[in-house]
């Protein structure tokens, strides 16, 4: 009769484990394709004066660098964080 309740008792808990894991590899997986169908893209603004053009860009490793000309001020490189929207530098070209 002991070699029964722990049968008993050994099946319970492995259904318990496999439902329940399943359970939570299921949740895991709709959080996954959730936050993969949301965009990638959002909106950033470089809060240069108008008229400023960007001339000539590289991109390296998540970091844009930008040469903008005219705009009545001088010519200058913009090192933008593409990951975080920010603008981490700006270095003025003479």
């Amino acid at each position: 009769m002991d070699k029964l309740k722990l049968v008993k008792g050994v099946v319970f808990f492995m259904t318990f484990l496999l439902v329940f894991g399943s359970l939570f590899l299921l949740g895991s997986l709709y959080k996954k394709t959730r936050a993969a169908g949301t965009s990638a893209y959002s909106e950033a603004t470089l809060k240069q004066p108008a008229g400023s053009n960007i001339t000539q860009f590289n991109a390296e490793d998540g970091i844009l660098y930008l040469l903008i000309k005219d705009g009545g001020q001088p010519d200058r490189i913009i090192i933008f964080d593409s990951k975080n929207g920010k603008n981490l530098a700006t270095v003025n070209v003479s």
